[in-house]
Order: C-alpha cells, then structure tokens, then sequence
C-alpha cells in the first residue's frame, strides 16, 4: 500500500485519461483517494461523485469505503432515504471489522447520530407532507389541523399567516349582498377591484382637479349605503332632526350637516350597534362605487339628457328641494341617488390626485376642506358627474343644524355611510 498510495496520487496529477487505463480495483483506490481528500476539504458533494463511481465500477470496493461513504452520508444526509444508506453502510463496516478495530467507536457513535438524525428526518418528512396537503388544500380548517399537529413545526409560521388568510377570504366570500342594520339603514357589499379613478382632458364640464386619471384599486370589499342617511335614521340617532328640510319627510335625506356633524352621527352609531365600524367612504371608494364598473361621465353613460332618470338636480333653488331618497333609478350596483339631490361627505381631505398607480388611497394627511362628492338637486348636470369633486366648507356659519350656523350652502350637504365587513 506504501508503493501505491505515490503512484495512484501521480496518476492524479497526470489526469483522467491515465487513470482510466487502470484496472477496476486500482480505479476504486484512486476514487477512494479522491473521495477522502473531499471529506478533509469539506466538499461532500465532491466526496459523493467520487464514491458513486466506485460503486458504478461493481467490484468488490475497498475496505474503508463502507465507513467513509457511510460516515458522509450520515454526518451530511439530509433525507431518510440517504441517512439509512449511510447507517447500512455503517453497519456492514463495523461487524465486518470487528471490535478490534480503531474505527470500531468512532463508527458505533456514527451509529447513534444517524439514528438520531433519521428519526429527525422522517418528522421533518412528515412534517413536510403534511403542510403540502394544507397547501393543496388551502382552506383556514386545512391550515388549523396542521398546526395543531405540528404547532412548532417547519412551516408552522407560514401556515398560521396563510390561515389568517383563507380566513378572513372564507369569511368575506360568505357576507350577504345586502344587509339592513337596527335603525332600518341598507348597505349593499362592494367587492374589492381597479378602476380609472378621474376624468379624460375631453369629457365635457371636466374640472382641472379631476385629473390626471390613475388607476386605484380597492383591496378590500365594504359596505356602502344603498340611500343616503335619511332624516329618520338622523332622529332614530341622535334624537333629532337639524335638517334644513325637516318638511320634506322621514325618507328625505338629512340636509344642512357639516362633516363634523356627520362624525358625530357615526360615533353613536358605532356606540349603538358594537362591534360594527361605520364611517364616511374615501373618495377612491365612493367614485368606485358610483361608477359601478362604468368609465363614462355618469354611471349610466354620457348623455347629461338622460340624468333626469337617475337624478334629481337643477332645480330653481326658491321653488326646488331635496327629495325622498330612492325614488330614481339606481346604479348597476343598487345605489340610488349617486348622482344629484344632496352632496355626499368623503372622508378624504381635498387635495391633488397621485400621478401613478395607488392602492386604498385616503388622500391628503391634512387640510382646509373636505370632498363631497354627487352633485345636489340645485345644481347643473356638470356637478352631478361621476369624477366631479367639490370642496365642502367646513366654516361652523355654514351648518346651521348641528353647529348653530346660519344656513347658507348648508341647504345641499348631506351624507352616505360605509360599512366595515
């Protein structure tokens, strides 16, 4: 072995085309060399190749080969399926050498690792198979019975995301179309999606402020009223009726409301009805929800001549007024009164429009005004257009009926509410 050991490491430094004229068990030593020089220089994968040769020459291998492949296997096999070839190679070694042999402890202890290691990699196979099929699942039960199995496992943190996921998907796929609250107020559910908020340079009455048109999107589905708030649901409220129109009826929407006023509507509803979040839309919302999957002018097309079937508007402002809400046609979606009758509060600040892409946008951070959106039963069609955008006053001489004002322009603002699913 002392002559052989020289020449089989000459060959290597002559390359493979000398080695390969040698004979098969010459070949194995010098695979065996290879192998062993890996091991020392930490490339497994290397020492892999070089005894996957050896056992492609199928020829009886060389003494050390049982417990040196088997010992790489153990100490870097990473699946069930390599540790037991390892072991078994372990094995064979050790009862082929006998208690006398020098290798004989190292390997015993060899032993105990990979055992240890299998049992390791069968729970981590299994831990493995049974998060595939939550995933092939994909359901928030399928993800639960996984963690409950293995609560600490491998892709526990993944699953637990992906079940608060599904989850809340699961829970938003069953919430009704439609739905009345205690005081009687309709909402119809607006499923999440993208739209062209603003209107093109060329769209006829179009403000500078409607633009540039960019796309939003909603991500998430909510609840906007099918009528504005009307002047019952204000008393069923609040207990009273500060509308500039109280002639008009219970089903006339509540007029002459500053948006401070309609906040405090919304915090005693919210006291009320508990775990429920009522709010004002943003204005991406309620544009959405106005369009109802339309990019004309108004959310029925372009023609101004057909609002009068959706809208009560332009009216002589000594001889017109608000109207019940509900009694025009409606939006694809089911909202009536979109256009015209009373200007709607936004939650938003009024502000310019982003000039890319936005997602749940909530406009300014601050401001000197506040959106309303619709168009009033005094105004022209102009106002009344889906992308047309105004700016309410928020002066306390402007709101009359909730802030001891004087009247004014308070004659046109009302509210629509959003409801958190």
């Amino acid at each position: 072995m002392k002559i052989i050991l020289p020449f089989l490491f000459a060959l290597l430094l002559c390359g493979p085309t000398a080695a390969q004229d040698l004979p098969p068990d010459m070949l194995a030593d010098q695979y065996l060399l290879e192998a062993t020089e890996a091991m020392e220089q930490g490339e497994p994968q290397k020492a892999d190749r070089a005894f996957k040769k050896i056992e492609a020459l199928e020829i009886e291998p060389p003494p050390m080969f049982a417990y040196l492949y088997g010992k790489l296997l153990a100490e870097y096999g990473g699946n069930v399926k390599t540790l037991r070839k390892g072991q078994s190679l372990l094995k064979q070694f050790v009862i082929s050498a006998g208690r006398d042999s020098e290798y004989y402890t190292p390997t015993l202890k060899l032993l105990s690792m990979v055992e240890a290691k299998v049992e390791e990699a069968r729970h981590a196979q299994a831990d493995d198979a049974a998060y595939a099929q939550a995933r092939q699942a994909d359901t928030a039960a399928a993800y639960g019975e996984y963690l409950r199995e293995y609560p600490t496992g491998r892709h526990a943190a993944e699953a637990q995301t992906h079940q608060q996921e599904r989850a809340e998907t699961e829970r938003l796929a069953q919430l009704p179309r439609e739905l009345r609250n205690s005081i009687g107020m309709e909402f119809v559910l607006i499923q999440a999606g993208t739209f062209q908020m603003g209107s093109p340079a060329t769209e006829p009455g179009r403000d500078d402020d409607e633009g540039p048109v960019h796309q939003a999107t909603i991500s998430q589905p909510f609840y906007l009223g099918k009528y504005e708030v009307t002047q019952r649901q204000w008393q069923a409220v609040m207990g009273n009726n500060p509308s500039d129109f109280s002639d008009c009826g219970a089903t006339c929407p509540i007029a002459g409301i500053s948006w401070d006023g309609a906040q405090k509507f919304i915090a005693e509803l919210n006291r009320q009805e508990g775990p429920y979040v009522y709010r004002l839309p943003t204005e991406a919302e309620w544009e959405y929800a106005a369009r109802a999957g339309t990019q004309t002018a108004y959310h029925f097309g372009n023609a101004a001549s057909d609002l009068e079937f959706y809208a009560w508007y332009g009216e002589v402002l000594l001889f017109g007024s608000i109207h019940p809400v509900g009694q025009k046609r409606p939006n694809e979606w089911g909202l009536y009164d979109m256009h015209g009758n009373v200007w709607e509060w936004i939650a938003d600040w009024y502000g310019e429009y982003p000039r890319g892409s936005v997602t749940d946008p909530r406009g300014p951070s601050t401001g000197v005004s506040r959106v309303t959106r619709g168009g009033h039963w005094n105004g022209a069609a102009r106002y009344c257009r889906v992308a047309n955008r105004n700016r309410g006053p928020l002066s306390p001489s402007f709101h009359r009926g909730d802030s001891g004002g004087d009247g004014g322009v308070s004659l046109y603002y009302g509210f629509r509410l959003a409801r958190t699913p």
